[in-house]
């Protein structure tokens, strides 16, 4: 997968056009946010976050530092060139990272003269060193550059940032490489900061007028940056009015939160936040501004939950949106990317082999859907509508958003493409309509169980009679209907927001990332969980809601902004969740097998008085998962790793074929596996008792021979030597979970990883990822 070049798809904005495109920051190609609207604009949802660094070229648009110093989240140190070789404008130290695809869908590329374009990306550890700086350039020439630093990685090396380039238009249905270089020097553009008063200036607006009972109330972007500059509140962070996202010579933007009125009444439970991007134009002045419009029902105390039914309207310049008779749910949000003027079908794509070998996410088999797939998929999604999300996540069985990530997202990872692109921002803004989101009125912030130690949403009818503590952190009661045919569950959860936010730099996938992280920890009991700590063990029964719970905190305390409040917190949860995992298990004995064997572990049968078994694929999506936060560079999580290895590897490997002893590899894949008498027994010694008791009838049969192939045929299913048992073809079947523990496995210190791997890869009748890669992680070295 590493060794070709897979692109992501982002829109872009020309400077000498206003455009109106969707996708993520710079534009995506549909909107994936709503349905109807009086213009003939498509547009993606996307947002932002505020620290800086630009670094360029002449060209009269570009960007250079607002803030901070080189190698901090903040930095902001701008260059320019002239148009210079890379030879002469930066020093021979100057070391290539990554590329970037530049594409015209069908924009005249005179018309167009140049385009802005602004994406995320992430940087593995070193590549961009804390006192360094990044510049992009085209053809060995620097061009406008700024750099929007967001996360470091432990060292101060720079970890994640929103890029801002400039470039000439590509010719219509042409692409434009842009390569992004690591350099010691910073090149200073000097041509200022885009400010509010920049954008105030202009007649620029954005409107959002809410019709509800015959009342139309109206917030105004306009209206909340003007006051956001009368009272000098714009910070960083900090503030729950407003804060800077990106800051710099090519462009900034401010998430601002503007009330919803009508005279001096407002809506009681609706909120509306304007993210505003504006582009700086070839002649200095804002060319075009993009405006994310976020429509909130998700006040956690100031007022009773309740839906909310509404008519919408969204102005910006002279594009807008409309849909009628919406119904809000409690605890849920949606928005709209627009922009000022026209339309603009501009893409940039980053290098997803690049994002595979940041170990941001995990290694992927090289496969990817086909085009006829991705012509089918999605690209938009209407607000409070599922789309490809599992409509009751908590239903049994195979679904689409289980594993590492969604197939919306596996797709995009394994391929770039523009449609794959754009289906995974459709589902992600889908999660806007499920009712997971609970925004703290004070701090402006999802909710914290560091704010409020006793907060609980599973057991908020027990929390009401406890009172004491419980009394002040009690979630108010539904005033009339709460209901939502979207509903969540903690152990089906998939990643919301991660990569979404990854790849385009959007504020506003960062925060559905963040209010998935903060609801999997209010969601539990606070006596469980450990209150403000937020412990996993214990307080989650089923291993595999402990798996994707701490892959979302995981992932969370990787991308979050260092300046973020938010960061600190995510991080704090992950040290404490892997601390304690070590110390229960680890650094404990009574645990043999090497498996999670706590309450909740040991489930199975279930709904019986003794349970004696674990679902072996729920501890290969905690393997992985801890496997992935070791590659996020969690301190302890590969130590946890080495330890949980052993028991993927011991089923793959403690029996080679033909022996009639050891646990044969083709049953590794079991649904169940028995691991103690009853509940008043200790757990197993080893896997040859496991194995022996879990399946009697194999005992004497010689491993992978024809002779255990007859006695585990079914009707329904014959298996042949060199098979795995639980739907071996099914790129969701047991096999396939138990592919992502095994791949983390194979990379982690313990013995025999890699032996184990290379029998699995043995097997035959295996899965065809392509258009399904949610379980399609392979190890890094094999």
């Amino acid at each position: 997968m590493l060794n070709r070049l897979a692109m992501v798809v982002f829109c872009v904005v020309a400077t000498a056009s206003l455009s109106a495109c969707g996708g993520g920051s710079g534009g995506g190609g549909s909107d994936s946010s709503g349905s109807t609207s009086s213009s003939s604009q498509t547009a993606t949802p996307s947002s932002g976050d505020t620290s800086n660094s630009s670094t360029g070229s002449s060209s009269g648009g570009s960007s250079s530092s607002g803030s901070g110093k080189s190698g901090s989240s903040s930095d902001s140190s701008g260059s320019s060139s002239g148009g210079s070789n890379l030879s002469s404008v930066l020093d021979s130290s100057a070391r290539h990272i990554t590329d970037v695809s530049v594409q015209n869908y069908g924009s005249s590329a005179s018309s167009a003269g140049k385009v802005d374009v602004t994406f995320g990306q992430v940087f593995a550890d070193g590549d961009v060193g804390a006192q360094q700086h990044v510049v992009a350039a085209i053809d060995g020439k620097a061009i406008p550059t700024q750099v929007d630093r967001k996360a470091t990685w432990s060292d101060g090396a720079l970890r994640h940032a929103v890029v801002t380039v400039q470039l000439t238009a590509p010719d219509n249905g042409a692409a434009q490489t842009v390569s992004l270089y690591a350099v010691s020097n910073p090149v200073d553009l000097g041509l200022g900061t885009v400010s509010l008063s920049d954008l105030l200036g202009t007649n620029f607006d954005a409107t959002v007028k809410i019709t509800q009972g015959g009342t139309t109330y109206t917030a105004s972007a306009r209206d909340a940056l003007e006051n956001a500059v009368q009272t000098g509140k714009c910070p960083n962070w900090g503030d729950p009015a407003c804060k800077r996202w990106l800051s710099g010579d090519l462009a900034s933007e401010w998430v601002v939160a503007a009330p919803l009125k009508n005279g001096n009444s407002q809506t009681p439970r609706l909120r509306v936040f304007f993210n505003v991007r504006a582009y700086r134009g070839a002649d200095g002045a804002i060319a075009n501004v993009r405006v994310d419009s976020v429509i909130e029902n998700d006040q956690t105390y100031a007022v009773a939950p309740n839906n909310v039914t509404y008519d919408a309207n969204i102005a910006v310049g002279d594009n807008s949106y409309s849909i009628k008779s919406l119904t809000q749910y409690t605890q849920s949000r949606w928005h709209k990317v627009l922009w000022t003027h026209g339309t603009h079908p501009y893409y940039a794509g980053v290098s997803v082999s690049y994002l595979q070998a940041s170990k941001a996410v995990s290694k992927y088999a090289d496969v990817k859907p086909t085009d006829k797939f991705l012509s089918g998929v999605p690209q938009t999604s209407v607000p409070m509508d599922h789309l490809d999300q599992t409509p009751h996540m908590g239903d049994t069985g195979a679904q689409a958003g289980i594993g590492p990530l969604p197939r919306w997202t596996s797709s995009f990872v394994t391929s770039g493409k523009r449609q794959a692109f754009n289906w995974m921002l459709a589902d992600d803004d889908a999660a806007g309509g499920y009712s997971f989101h609970y925004r703290d009125d004070k701090t402006g912030r999802p909710v914290t169980i560091v704010d409020h130690p006793y907060i609980t949403i599973a057991d908020l009818n027990w929390a009401r009679q406890a009172g004491g503590a419980f009394a002040a952190d009690l979630l108010p009661s539904c005033e009339k209907d709460c209901s939502n045919p979207n509903q969540f569950d903690i152990a089906h959860h998939p990643s919301i927001g991660y990569v979404s936010y990854l790849v385009s730099g959007d504020f506003y996938y960062l925060e559905e990332m963040q209010f998935t992280a903060s609801y999997v920890e209010l969601w539990a009991n606070p006596d469980y969980r450990k209150t403000d700590k937020g412990r996993l063990l214990n307080a989650f029964q089923q291993v595999r809601s402990q798996a994707w719970n701490l892959r979302s905190i995981s992932d969370a305390a990787f991308a979050t902004p260092d300046k973020d409040p938010m960061k600190s917190y995510f991080v704090n949860q992950i040290d404490y969740i892997i601390q304690d995992y070590l110390n229960s298990y680890v650094n404990a004995s009574g645990h043999p097998l090497h498996t999670l064997d706590a309450y909740g572990a040991v489930h199975y049968p279930a709904n019986q008085p003794s349970n004696i078994s674990i679902a072996p694929w729920q501890e290969d999506f905690f393997t992985w998962a801890v496997g992935h936060a070791a590659e996020q560079q969690v301190p302890g999580a590969k130590k946890l790793l080495n330890w949980l290895a052993p028991f993927q590897i011991g089923l793959m490997t403690s029996a080679k074929d033909g022996a009639q002893s050891g646990f044969c590899w083709q049953v590794a894949s079991g649904y169940t596996f028995q691991l103690r008498d009853d509940n008043n027994s200790p757990i197993y010694t080893s896997l040859d008792e496991v194995y022996a008791k879990t399946y009697p009838r194999l005992n004497g049969l010689a491993c992978n021979s024809q002779a255990m192939a007859n006695e585990l045929s079914t009707t329904d299913d014959q298996l042949s030597p060199d098979q795995m048992v639980g739907y071996a073809i099914s790129p969701t079947g047991f096999p396939a979970n138990l592919q992502i523990a095994l791949a983390v496995a194979a990379d982690s210190d313990a013995n025999n990883g890699k032996q184990a791997w290379q029998v699995f890869e043995g097997r035959v009748d295996k899965p065809d990822y392509s258009n399904y890669a949610n379980f399609a992680v392979v190890p890094r070295t094999q």
